[in-house]
């Protein structure tokens, strides 16, 4: 099992970077190889959750994150990028900039709003940059859950995320993350 899979297992949540109220991808001693592995099977739902910062969800506190926040209605500029990726297509943000027709801060409002509430995630490593970085190919929030696995069954979503992340969350920032 990859080490970065055990930890969301057993903690729900990771974040990329330093952060002083979680754990980030170095601090638990997995490497940018252990995320890319677990995009590309679907094992880990990359977002924004966390104060619009990059975040890697469980599968199961992805589900159940969904389960407990209210969703957010789409801004038009999200709502664009989103429609480019309906009916199951994937595209590497260079590709969805190009092809969109917003401008440079529309596209990154948009597609930031879509990670930040779990509208779209990495679907599958793109093209290497360096041993520690890539680019991603994104895809909706329901093409990754078809090909993820099934959700939890759970009568109180939020009872059981809070029961999760409470090892490594403080409860200000889980009041947060639900918001």
């Amino acid at each position: 099992m990859n080490p970065l899979q055990s930890y969301l297992g057993d903690n729900g949540i990771l974040l990329c970077n330093r952060n002083p109220d979680l754990p980030a991808l170095e601090d638990v001693g997995c490497t940018w190889q252990d995320v890319t592995e677990l995009i590309d099977r679907h094992e880990l739902f990359y977002s924004k959750a966390f104060r619009k910062r990059t975040t890697y969800l469980s599968p199961e506190a992805y589900y159940l994150l969904k389960a407990a926040k209210p969703q957010k209605p789409l801004i038009p500029p999200a709502e664009h990028i989103l429609s480019l990726l309906g009916n199951g297509s994937i595209a590497e943000t260079a590709f969805l900039k190009q092809v969109c027709g917003l401008s440079s801060r529309e596209y990154r409002d948009g597609f930031d709003f879509l990670l930040q509430n779990l509208y779209i995630t990495a679907m599958a490593n793109g093209a290497v940059l360096n041993e520690s970085w890539s680019t991603f190919r994104y895809g909706t929030a329901q093409a990754w859950e078809a090909l993820s696995p099934p959700p939890p069954q759970c009568g109180d979503p939020k009872a059981r995320l809070w029961e999760l992340l409470r090892p490594t969350v403080p409860e200000r920032c889980f009041r947060s993350l639900i918001r």
